[in-house]
């Protein structure tokens, strides 16, 4: 009996090939926790922290990408050059480049950590919370924010992929324990606490699972005859890089700081509900970049991949997207600790389209990064920093009025109240637009692509 399966695995798997095939065990693994998160975010912490609160917990946990952005800007090319050397099977360049970026991470950890202590009361004003032990949990997302890229991004560059499918069986259980023992004594505190101890976890069985692996490696080879190589690949993503670091905190944090906080705290809820998407096409995209990677490296076409995960990814989001529009004004309506911000449940299908487009930018860019191709930064790079500047300036629109001629002001004060809605409109547009000129240029690249190819064949 065990062998028939075996064999029937076994075909399964050469027959979906590796992106799919630990896109389904993803999936799989995936789906076991999922009953644990959602009991978490949509009941669990409802039900013992006050609203006022709630508002506060996607800001507070995302603020220190923008604090580890020098650090990203540094570390930019390790994981394409932690595959590339996998690739070459350069084993002593691998140990070499992970020893020397783990020891750089740990040092500007503990210098951000300083500031965020020093300067951590203006960041909490503005997020409209006054329990300064939150600075505790921030600094360890801070911290996290810096050590965590280099050691997933390795595990993936190494194709370590069934290390990576154990850690996100195990973290949900690590959660839900936290949760429950947090939750109740320490209110919001306890919230952050529990999801920095699921993401320490994380980190942690990455690491020694690095750490089993470098003792294979034998001795240190220098990279120092790459380091050309890296500043060129990594100078093209310096400036996606920064705006990247700076959209995500923006986008949620305008809405607990310019809103109030009922806005933020059902806001909460429509993104919660709006993440279920990602569930299923969360499972491809820790796989994608680094199998792309290797093929671009060994030769190998990658044009099809892109392909199939940003149909499947369109595709399904479409589908949530048009079931959340019809059930969610329902599905508020229930017994439950949503039902007070039923108001808000039209904006589930809007969170749901808006995370739908960002993974759809986030498979196009790996796609393109891992081949070396930056172009979609002209046009991509400006487009964020319109949104980010749109979001950010017009709720203050009153302390623009000596910068801005009279007609102008007046005329945008006179149609623009700041709001929930409106917000989340200038997100959809944004994103949209962000997806379609990915799109076009992959259309047009395409387009030249079959020309050049019908050009050879008729010279021949």
């Amino acid at each position: 009996m065990i062998k028939p399966l075996q064999l029937w695995l076994r075909r399964l798997q050469e027959r979906l090939g590796p992106l799919w095939w630990y896109t389904l065990l993803g999936f799989i693994v995936n789906r076991l926790g999922d009953v644990i998160n959602i009991f978490i975010g949509l009941y669990l912490v409802p039900r013992l922290l006050p609203g006022e609160d709630l508002g506060a917990l996607l800001p507070l946990m995302t603020v220190g990408a923008v604090f580890s952005t020098p650090l990203a800007l540094l570390l930019l090319p390790v994981s394409k050059f932690l595959s590339i050397f996998a690739a070459r099977e350069e084993t002593g360049k691998i140990r070499a480049l992970l020893q020397d970026s783990l020891g750089i991470s740990l040092v500007y950890a503990v210098i951000m950590t300083a500031w965020i202590f020093w300067q951590g009361d203006a960041l909490l004003l503005r997020l409209h919370v006054t329990d300064h032990r939150l600075l505790w949990p921030v600094a360890g997302f801070a911290i996290l924010v810096c050590v965590e890229p280099i050691i997933s991004g390795a595990v993936r560059a190494l194709r370590l992929f069934k290390p990576m499918l154990l850690s996100g069986l195990i973290a949900p259980y690590v959660r839900l324990a936290g949760m429950l023992a947090l939750l109740v004594p320490l209110g919001a505190l306890g919230y952050l606490l529990a999801q920095f101890a699921t993401q320490s976890f994380g980190v942690l069985f990455s690491l020694v699972i690095l750490i089993m692996f470098l003792r294979k490696t034998g001795r240190r080879v220098s990279y120092r005859p790459h380091l050309r190589e890296m500043l060129a690949y990594s100078l093209p993503l310096v400036a996606f890089t920064l705006v990247g670091r700076i959209q995500g905190p923006i986008e949620t944090f305008v809405i607990r700081h310019r809103l109030p906080t009922v806005d933020s705290a059902g806001y909460y809820y429509a993104f919660m509900l709006g993440n279920i998407p990602g569930y299923f096409t969360g499972a491809m995209a820790p796989f994608l970049w680094p199998i792309l990677s290797d093929r671009f490296e060994r030769g190998q076409k990658t044009e099809g991949l892109l392909m199939q995960s940003m149909l499947f990814n369109l595709a399904l989001g479409a589908l949530f997207v048009g079931l959340f529009a019809l059930i969610m004004p329902w599905f508020f309506t229930l017994p439950s600790p949503w039902q007070p911000y039923k108001a808000y449940a039209g904006f589930v299908w809007q969170a749901a389209l808006i995370g739908t487009l960002k993974t759809a930018q986030s498979f196009y860019t790996s796609h393109e990064t891992a081949c070396r191709r930056f172009t979609y930064m002209r046009y991509l790079i400006p487009l964020i920093l319109i949104e980010c500047a749109i979001l950010y300036a017009l709720p203050g629109w009153s302390a623009l009025r000596p910068w801005l001629p009279t007609g102008l002001w007046n005329w945008v004060a006179a149609r623009y109240r700041p709001s929930l809605q409106g917000f989340v409109a200038i997100m959809l547009m944004a994103n949209a637009a962000f997806t379609c000129a990915m799109l076009i240029e992959w259309f047009v690249r395409s387009r030249r692509a079959r020309s050049s190819s019908i050009a050879v064949d008729s010279n021949r």
